[in-house]
């Protein structure tokens, strides 16, 4: 049986909020920002820039992007960050369908939560994405740096963080997974992941993780805390 044209119509006109939310606007800007949609097209973005789940999204050498979205959550772009969209959906009467992920494949970034993560029970509501480990929150102000092997299998230098993912957090809690074990990390709690087969382990906080600050203007929302003393809680993949 065919569908009245008039009723498909009006079927489209009620999902189209929906589709609207699975996106984000691009708050502030400092130099170049790009965007890679599915179909394979690129674009130059600019501040009330839109995006969507399934972009790529990637600034340039000396350049900073804030992204905003729907449900209230930022994200501040690095320079030479990368990171892709996979998942977006916020709807202001069903938080069970509430879901965020992305991916960062290179660069760094900090994330401040919205109401995606702090609104529902879902544990799986929130996914980051990183190279060695997947970080699950409720609600939090988190910080987590990716520290590269250096190349041709040469062990670190001395004083040198070990290879691997640290996290640190400011406010709220994480579920850092990694190696088939969740290890919740808990404000002023520090955790480290070498590799995706093995379990994080709790350590004390590392003195010389590497910090990036951006222009002004950038991140005000975030609070200092006695972790970062003041500088930016971000996620850095080298």
């Amino acid at each position: 049986m065919q569908m009245n044209p008039i009723r498909a119509l009006a079927a489209v006109a009620l999902l189209s909020p929906l589709l609207a939310f699975a996106q984000g606007t691009v708050q502030y800007l400092s130099g170049t920002l790009s965007v890679q949609s599915p179909d394979g097209s690129v674009r130059v973005l600019a501040e009330r820039s839109s995006i969507a789940v399934g972009d790529v999204v990637a600034t340039q050498r000396d350049s900073y992007a804030q992204l905003r979205f729907s449900d209230g959550g930022q994200v501040t772009l690095r320079p030479e960050t990368q990171v892709k969209i996979e998942a977006y959906a916020y709807d202001e009467g069903r938080p069970e369908r509430d879901s965020f992920a992305m991916q960062l494949f290179k660069g760094g970034l900090r994330s401040l939560t919205g109401l995606i993560g702090k609104r529902t029970n879902n544990r799986n509501a929130y996914r980051m994405v990183t190279s060695t480990a997947t970080i699950g929150i409720r609600g939090t102000d988190y910080t987590a740096v990716d520290i590269p092997a250096p190349p041709g299998g040469h062990e670190p230098p001395p004083g040198a963080l070990a290879p691997g993912v640290y996290v640190t957090v400011a406010d709220g809690s994480i579920a850092f997974i990694s190696g088939g074990v969740e290890q919740v990390v808990g404000v002023g709690q520090a955790a480290f992941s070498s590799n995706l087969n093995l379990p994080p382990t709790l350590i004390p906080p590392p003195p010389n993780l590497p910090q990036i600050t951006p222009p002004p203007g950038f991140g005000q929302g975030f609070k200092p805390t006695s972790l970062n003393a003041g500088a930016n809680m971000e996620c850095i993949v080298q």
